[in-house]
């Protein structure tokens, strides 16, 4: 193959990469969450690291070394699996949350408004692993927001509570 033929091919494929928008994914954002940081919490917070932006800007370290907890659950995406992660009631109080309502966000800029005294009733966990494996961005994670919908079928296994069962959670806004 010529030269000529190898940078011509190279530009298509440049081309086509970046406008399938793959080339700006990873820059891309949603408001709520910071860039390089594993989980943003901020709004009615009495404890931020980050004063300009009323944010928590917990690290992976930090958020890991939280109490671990465990939900056997399935889900309408995953068989019977146990998720492992911090309860949300402790990562919110790590923050001094001050709010009643919860706006999850996600990578992928969904988000979804709830009741912060419903997610904690059913013991929700902030998972990072499933059957002892790291969740990872293409698999849920890093952050896969659980609760256990089996155990409660009646109250969780309706369309509304499928909403809060948020992968790729980033950020958390306390109102």
């Amino acid at each position: 193959m010529s030269g000529k033929m190898v940078r011509a091919f190279a530009l298509i494929v440049i081309g086509l990469w970046s406008s399938t928008g793959l080339a700006n994914a990873a820059m891309r954002i949603p408001n709520g969450c910071t860039p390089g940081v594993f989980l943003t919490i901020s709004g009615k917070i009495g404890k931020t690291t980050n004063s300009a932006a009323n944010a928590y800007e917990m690290s992976e370290r930090e958020f890991l070394g939280l109490p671990q907890s465990t939900v056997t659950t399935s889900t309408a995406w995953t068989p019977n699996s146990d998720f492992a992660g911090p309860l949300l009631s402790k990562v919110l109080s790590e923050v001094d949350a001050k709010g009643t309502k919860l706006r999850l966000i996600a990578l992928d800029n969904f988000s979804v408004e709830v009741d912060a005294d419903y997610l904690e009733k059913y013991g929700t966990i902030l998972a990072v692993s499933k059957n002892g494996v790291r969740l990872t961005i293409r698999d849920f994670g890093p952050v896969f927001v659980m609760f256990p919908r089996d155990s409660f079928k009646e109250q969780l296994d309706t369309p509304a509570a499928a909403s809060y069962l948020v992968w790729q959670l980033c950020g958390i806004e306390v109102e």
